[in-house]
């Protein structure tokens, strides 16, 4: 099994996601990532991260592609998209040789100070998902205090 991206273009109406996770749900496969966003069109675009082979891959846009409110559901190759993931952390209140080396840590990893604040840092960080892993993981809960992250955000590189 390996991780699988569905682009799904739907109706922006009450319930839609209920339904999509209901087949998943149905089926005992857990959506590690899932982002919408509003179209100019006013439809919505769901990004769902899931493990599968190619059967249940290909069995589950199906299964998806008949429910009322989507319109269409693509399977998305990683290696054929742009992937980020914005992540905002929080750390603890830090000595200033702590906060001095969180500042070039983040900036090293192209993020930006949001605010400094009593000793402690907000910062942005956005990039693929193992650069924004590497940097939680190196700065550890021993600094992080707070971490929320957006999930991945796919589109494809096709025109």
């Amino acid at each position: 099994m390996k991780t699988r991206v569905f682009s799904v273009l739907c109706e922006n109406v009450a319930g839609v996601m209920m339904r999509v996770s209901r087949c998943f749900t149905r089926r005992q496969i857990n959506m590690d990532s899932v982002t919408v966003g509003i179209e100019p069109s006013g439809l919505a675009r769901m990004i769902i991260l899931f493990k599968a082979d190619d059967q249940m891959t290909e069995f589950m846009r199906r299964i998806i592609s008949r429910l009322e409110p989507i319109i269409d559901v693509q399977i998305l190759e990683p290696k054929e998209s742009i992937v980020r993931e914005v992540s905002l952390l929080k750390t603890r209140r830090l000595t200033e040789v702590e906060m001095s080396n969180v500042i070039k840590r983040v900036q090293s990893a192209g993020g930006r100070i949001l605010e400094l604040k009593d000793g402690a840092i907000i910062a942005e960080v956005s990039g693929d998902h193992e650069e924004v892993e590497q940097l939680i993981s190196s700065l550890g809960n021993d600094i992080l205090k707070e971490v929320a992250r957006s999930g991945q955000v796919y589109i494809s590189k096709e025109i």
